[in-house]
Order: C-alpha cells, then sequence, then structure tokens
C-alpha cells in the first residue's frame, strides 16, 4: 500500500499505470481483485475482508471509470473476479462474526438483566406503608446516581443488543464489510463498554449507600484500575478496527462526489 501510495503520489506514468490493460485483458481493477490488499494488513478473516474491499474500493476510484466495468478475455468484470476470489474469505467472515456476536449479546443480555433487576430491588429495600426505598429520604443523592447508573447501565446494553442484531442479520455481502459492519462493531464496542462501565459505577454506588466502604481513599483506587484495565481492552480489541475506520473515512473524503 505504501509503495502503491508513493507511486500515486510521484506521478511519474501514473496514468499509464492505472489505465494499462495486459495481454489477458486486466486492467488494475482486476488485479487489486485477484491479489487483495497488502500482506502487511491487519491479521484475521474479517479484517482481512475489510481491508480487501478497502483496497479494492481504492485502486477502483483511482482508476477512469470507464475501465469499471470492462472485461477482460474470461468475460470477467474486476467486480465478478474479487466475488469469486473473496467467496471463501467472505464466508469465513461472516462465520466469525456472527459467532463473535452471538457471544457478545449473551454477555450484553446478562448487564441488561442485572441493571434491569437492581431497578426493583435497590439496596435497603421498600418502605412497607408508603413502598418508597428506604434511603430516598435519607440519602436522596446518592440514591438518585444509583438510579441514573443503572439507567445509563440498561441503556448502554440495549444498544448494544441493537447493533448486535443489526450485525446478525447483515446480509454479508462484500459491500457490507466496507463501512456497515466497520461502523456497528464500532458502536457496539463503544455500548458496551458504557454499560460495564455503568454496571461498575451502580456497584459502588450501592456500596457507599449501604455504607460498606471503610476507606475511600482504597476504593477509588480500585475503582480507577477498574477502569484503567477496561481501557486497556478497550483499546486493545478496537486499535485495528478503528485504524481501519481512519483509511475508511480519509478515503470516503478523497472520493466524495465519485459514484458508488
Amino acid at each position: 500500500m505504501f509503495l502503491y501510495d508513493y507511486l500515486m503520489s510521484v506521478g511519474i506514468h501514473k496514468d499509464r499505470m492505472l489505465s494499462d490493460i495486459d495481454y489477458e485483458g486486466n486492467t488494475i481493477i482486476h488485479l487489486a481483485a485477484s491479489l487483495g490488499s497488502p500482506p502487511s494488513t491487519a491479521p484475521g478473516v474479517v479484517l482481512q475482508m475489510m481491508w480487501d474491499v478497502l483496497w479494492f474500493k481504492r485502486v477502483k476510484y483511482d482508476s477512469f471509470p470507464h475501465l469499471w466495468q470492462l472485461q477482460n478475455s474470461s468475460g470477467k468484470t474486476a467486480f465478478q473476479v474479487f466475488d469469486e476470489n473473496h467467496e471463501t474469505l467472505r464466508k469465513d467472515a461472516e462465520k466469525t462474526t456472527k459467532e463473535l456476536a452471538n457471544c457478545v449479546l449473551i454477555v450484553s443480555v446478562l448487564i441488561a438483566t442485572i441493571n434491569f433487576a437492581a431497578v426493583f430491588t435497590v439496596p435497603g429495600g421498600f418502605e412497607q406503608i408508603s413502598g418508597n426505598p428506604i434511603y430516598l429520604k435519607n440519602k436522596h443523592w446518592e440514591f438518585y446516581c444509583l438510579m441514573i447508573y443503572l439507567a445509563g447501565g440498561l441503556l448502554s446494553s440495549l444498544i448494544t443488543m441493537g447493533t448486535l442484531l443489526g450485525i446478525i442479520f447483515l446480509r454479508f455481502d462484500a459491500e457490507d464489510f466496507y463501512a456497515a459492519l466497520p461502523w456497528k462493531y464500532v458502536f457496539t464496542t463503544i455500548a458496551m463498554l458504557y454499560s460495564a462501565g455503568f454496571t461498575i459505577l451502580a456497584c459502588c454506588q450501592a456500596y457507599i449507600i449501604e455504607t460498606v466502604v471503610v476507606n475511600t481513599f482504597i476504593f477509588l483506587i480500585v475503582l480507577l484500575c477498574a477502569y484503567v484495565l477496561m481501557a486497556i481492552v478497550f483499546m486493545d480489541t478496537s486499535y485495528l478496527i478503528f485504524d481501519y475506520m481512519y483509511y475508511v473515512i480519509r478515503h470516503s473524503l478523497s472520493y466524495r462526489g465519485q459514484e458508488i
């Protein structure tokens, strides 16, 4: 990819490189469809499929429009060559994505269940006569914060489940791997992070209301360590997809106005 960027930036024989046709009638778009993205891209079938689609689209939009539907000597366009060469990779990526989405969906349902149940089993219980929470009068602000955290955790979990269902019911065409699936993955990861964070805050707030915490300093240190660990896990699992999204946005702006 860096060599391609260099050749495009230098400009020497660029038009010839983009318009040349070999003896089998293959254009540079056919070549991109056959070879896929450079081997330096991130591992994993899902990311590999994403990068291959991005690479194919980039070469396509760099070339001349009259070459997009040009057939080679076998009577195949570059799009047909891409679909044939990536059929196995696409199916593997679809299987991997659905398996991962189902696992994360179970976790998000568990988090939503915990937050939903905690709303009706608040710390201290309820008064028998009025039915109001016992701590609502004495610790109004602390109790209000607890409800906010529980609502945030529940809402984030519902958003996570919604985006995961959107991923599961995707058609998983090659076009879906370009932007639809990555964006859903990003939204799912962020929503999952928020749901876990709100759940941890709700748990800590419940300890504060019940006056279980004796040493506030140690409690804050433990809470900070938990959030640092969550941030590390988030960056480790999402860095590659954010790197991909950076290139998608950059090239989408570069080729803005061209027909997709």
